[in-house]
């Protein structure tokens, strides 16, 4: 999965290299202050629980979030509208040694304690032997406004912390995790 987190055709990446520089781009810092986006990189602390930087990091905000959407139009329409309704989608992906497993299940409940306390609501939790799975929504009246997943893989040796910012249907939260190629994100499908 590490491997294939990304794949765009070599003019979708030139187009955003070249974007990236131009001042059109900085327009997709307003959603930091959104009611749904949690600082992966604060608030997680995965660096500091497993040692080691992310081996996936992704942030999609703004217009590029907006290229992404136009740039998956034609292959499915349905899809570009529902990102289009998003304002950013946040992945850190870590690899997870078996030795591991025990501080990052551990960590992920105090995650998830402070997710409730700052006003997510739980909505999905998985725990057995190989995976731990929690999914939060933040609300804003009656529409979905962020999502949070926490996923540890104990089979794949891997750990996922995922941010996805805006109004979300929560029915189509699985074909956005498969266009960011982000494994172990719930389908309700």
């Amino acid at each position: 999965m590490f491997n294939s987190i990304i794949k765009a055709p070599i003019w979708l990446i030139a187009f955003v290299v070249v974007g990236l520089v131009t001042p059109q781009f900085s327009a997709g810092q307003a959603t930091r202050n959104d009611l749904g986006y949690i600082n992966l990189d604060t608030f997680g602390g995965w660096s500091d629980v497993l040692g080691m930087e992310p081996k996936i990091d992704v942030s999609v905000e703004g217009a590029l979030m907006k290229l992404v959407a136009e740039a998956s139009r034609l292959e499915d329409p349905e899809l570009a509208e529902l990102l289009l309704g998003l304002k950013g989608v946040y992945v850190r992906g870590y690899e997870t040694s078996k030795q591991q497993m025990g501080r990052a299940r551990t960590h992920a409940n105090q995650l998830g304690s402070k997710l409730i306390d700052a006003g997510w609501s739980s909505v999905i939790r998985v725990r057995n032997e190989t995976e731990h799975v929690q999914m939060f929504t933040r609300l804003k009246g009656d529409l979905v406004t962020g999502m949070v997943v926490l996923s540890i893989d104990q089979s794949a040796g891997e750990t996922m912390f995922v941010n996805i910012v805006g109004q979300i249907d929560p029915a189509q939260i699985g074909r956005i995790g498969q266009k960011f190629n982000i494994g172990n994100v719930p389908k309700f499908n």
